[in-house]
């Protein structure tokens, strides 16, 4: 009971008590001016209570009526809404479904629905988009994303779908601006400048790429995985930067940056062959073998033997290089020993070394039968078949690439 109802109640009960203290004995109530009505005073106090009492009732049930009435109202009203918004939504997950699985005409037929019941769905309208650019038609791919923005600005679905329309469009600079206006709504999130980084990727600007490629690694901190991939992709990304600037006759900074991919990822090859290619083209034969060295010890891939090999060809300073290559003979596995035996033979062949070369191979099982014969021959008649020699010689570095 409200407090204004408990009002109304006493209100009637005093009035009682008031009547029944003025009239002690029988009171006399007049109906009309001709008609009377002799009550007992205590029957009349005790009326003018059953009165409060059901004239209170009454308006608490008028009150409360009301008040129902209005629930009712609004009651009905969302429940309207509520099947309406739990329609659109299963219809919405149905094209979805329908789209995920390839089906674009089902899925275009069902989200078309979902918008002629909420135009302003904001899901619909940027799945509509994505449709209609899967179909080939961005132009009006991009009109429903940009509606969907103007629904929900911030909605990060829409942004990279309309960011993926400008990249099929070659629109690089609306893209980027996008993608930058992104990072800078989710500053702490890696998907936008994962996006930013591979638009520049595509445009081989290697320089943005390292920046936002620094800046990607600290948000892979919790995933290291993700982070050792990343880190890696960074050596790959400097490399690229040290090859541009290679190409444009900048060759110390060429090797400042070589130098920096293999510091940022010790496994990163082709940062080891090009240090080396460039010390060597410098005269620096001695740092080229050292890189090339290390490169072998860090990777394992005989790549960077071969190059020591070429650049050794015409010396007699190839006494590490054998070492190296007898090391590795004995720990390989099958698979890499026989491509070893191969190079070794034909490192003790360029030098002399004959006897050698043909007890190695006689040894040692071929996996590369013909190579391996050819290689034989020449060491049974070391004095004959030099271009054979060469031929195969070259053939036999190619596997290494």
């Amino acid at each position: 009971m409200s407090l204004k109802q408990i009002i109304v109640f006493l209100i009637f009960a005093l009035l009682s008590i008031y009547t029944a203290f003025l009239n002690p004995h029988d009171s006399v109530v007049h109906i009309t001016q001709s008609q009377s009505l002799k009550l007992p005073t205590v029957l009349l106090l005790l009326g003018s209570i059953l009165i409060g009492v059901i004239v209170t009732v009454f308006l608490f049930w008028t009150f409360n009526l009301k008040s129902a009435l209005e629930r009712w109202k609004v009651g009905f009203k969302n429940n309207q809404i509520e099947k309406k918004s739990r329609k659109v939504e299963a219809l919405f997950k149905k094209g979805e479904n329908f789209f995920i699985c390839g089906k674009t005409d089902k899925a275009q037929d069902l989200i078309e629905k979902v918008l002629d019941i909420s135009p302003e769905h904001v899901g619909a309208l940027n799945l509509i988009g994505r449709i209609l650019s899967a179909t080939g038609k961005p132009d009006q791919a991009e009109n429903f994303h940009k509606k969907a923005l103007a629904q929900d600005p911030r909605n990060i679905h829409a942004l990279f779908d309309l960011a993926d329309i400008y990249s099929k469009t070659g629109r690089k600079s609306e893209e980027i601006a996008l993608l930058q206006k992104m990072q800078g709504m989710n500053p702490g999130t890696v998907a936008p400048l994962l996006h930013l980084r591979d638009t520049y990727l595509k445009q081989d600007d290697w320089k943005k790429v390292c920046i936002l490629q620094k800046r990607i690694l600290p948000l892979l901190r919790d995933n290291n995985e993700e982070w050792k991939k990343e880190q890696s992709n960074l050596g790959r990304f400097i490399f690229e930067l040290g090859k541009k600037s290679l190409q444009a006759g900048n060759r110390d900074s060429a090797i400042s940056e070589f130098k920096q991919a293999i510091r940022t990822c010790e496994k990163c090859l082709p940062a080891y062959l090009s240090l080396g290619d460039a010390y060597l083209e410098s005269g620096k034969q001695k740092q080229a073998l050292k890189i090339w060295n290390t490169g072998f010890q860090k990777t394992g891939d005989t790549a960077c033997l071969v190059r020591a090999q070429i650049a050794l060809r015409d010396s007699d300073n190839y006494q590490e290089l054998l070492q190296t290559y007898e090391e590795s003979l004995e720990a390989a596995t099958q698979e890499v020993r026989s491509l070893l035996v191969l190079l070794l033979s034909t490192l003790y062949l360029e030098h002399g070394l004959a006897d050698k070369a043909r007890e190695l191979l006689e040894n040692n099982p071929p996996q590369h039968p013909l190579l391996h014969s050819l290689l034989l021959e020449k060491a049974q008649h070391s004095g004959n078949g030099n271009n054979t020699f060469e031929l195969t010689r070259d053939a036999i570095f190619a596997l290494t690439l």
